[in-house]
This record gives C-alpha cells, structure tokens and sequence, in this order.
C-alpha cells in the first residue's frame, strides 16, 4: 500500500494516531493530507486538518508553511479561493496556536473577504486567546479597526 493510500484509509477509519505516527515518520504525509483537507466531505476535512495540526508537533516548520500557502490560496489573486483552509487553520490555531502568530497579519487582512469574514475572525480570536505572547489586544484592536471600516466582526 503506497503512502498515499495509508493516508487516505487513516483519514477514512478516523484514525489520527496512525496519522499522527505517520507524520512524524515521513514528512511527505502532510502533502497528502493536505489533499485530503480541500475533499468535499466535511468529516474527511476535520480529519485531515486535526492531523495536519497534529503533525506541527514534529514539523512545526513545514506546517507553518503550509498555513501560509493556506492564506496565500485564500487570497483573490491566487485564483484558487481555497474556501475549505480556514478549517485547517482552525485546526491548527487549536493544536499550536504559537505557529499561526506570525501570519495574523495577513489572517486578519483576508477577514475583509465575506465568504472568508466569520471562520477567519474565529480563528484569530482562538490564536489571541490561546497565546501566550500577549496577541490578544493586537488582535481586538485589529477586528475592533475591521468593525468600524464597516465590516462585522
């Protein structure tokens, strides 16, 4: 059975140690997830986001990447409009919100698209509650700005 496979049947039975396990032997398992997290059924992108978030344990780097390339596809200009990313980003915010710090920025600028608004806002408020580097009144201030130009928050 290649990796691709075992992957998909971990993600399938739910079964996230095994994904976890899989992660951490082989890196190249988060390109499979990562498949897996823009497939159209919902309990096949929980699963393959908690276990991309999960992966940050081992490759904190690599999955900080991919929430980049995540803001980045969710970006207008991509053309991709990756409406399913806010979920592993979610995940990601749960598991290791540390991760996530450095792309507020961006994360909140992208809560201007309507379509993207309330699952972004929700993550960056889960970043700023979860961190531990004072964020919280970066962020407030941040959707505070976003709610007077006329956005909801």
């Amino acid at each position: 059975m290649s990796a691709r496979e075992r992957v998909s049947d971990a993600v399938r039975q739910g079964r996230l140690d095994d994904l976890a396990a899989l992660a951490a032997a082989d890196r190249r398992t988060l390109r499979h997830l990562l498949a897996l997290a823009y497939r159209p059924e919902p309990e096949i992108r929980a699963a393959a986001g908690r276990a991309i978030a999960a992966a940050s344990r081992h490759h904190p780097e690599l999955v900080q990447e991919m929430a980049k390339r995540l803001l980045w596809a969710m970006n207008d200009e991509s053309g991709t409009h990756a409406l399913t990313a806010p979920e592993v980003l979610r995940a990601i915010a749960e598991e290791n919100p540390d991760l996530l710090l450095p792309l507020l920025p961006e994360l909140l600028r992208l809560t201007a698209d309507p379509g993207l608004h309330d699952a972004l806002v929700g993550v960056a408020r889960l970043v700023a509650a979860r961190n531990r580097c004072g964020a919280a009144a970066n962020v407030a201030t941040a959707l505070n700005a976003c709610a007077t130009r006329g956005g909801r928050t």
